[in-house]
């Protein structure tokens, strides 16, 4: 998938690459196991980092709000985005090994 950060929805990428939403549902479901929106967030959060390590502790990626951004970073890190950024050493190094940071 081209570089989006996460900025795409279904539609507008099934529109893109000409399947239905759910061929491509069904496709990363098949290779991945996770739904394109899943995808579409945790490249979302990926792209985040930057920010927090900034010190930018509100949504920058197309996220609808701060307590959304909020409870998007404490889902997929286990810690608001404040205390990400307080920890950033030992949380940034454990994500960059998953393959996410």
């Amino acid at each position: 998938m081209y570089s989006t950060k996460g900025d795409i929805s279904v539609k507008a990428l099934s529109e893109k690459v000409y399947w239905s939403s759910r061929q491509i549902n069904r496709y990363f479901n098949d290779r991945f196991g996770l739904s394109v929106k899943n995808y579409c967030s945790i490249l979302r959060f990926r792209a985040s980092f930057e920010h927090i390590k900034e010190g930018k502790l509100f949504p920058q990626q197309n996220f609808a709000d701060q307590s959304h951004f909020i409870r998007e970073v404490k889902k997929r890190s286990g810690v608001s985005p404040k205390e990400l950024k307080r920890n950033q050493n030992g949380r940034f190094i454990q994500f960059s090994a998953l393959g996410l940071g």
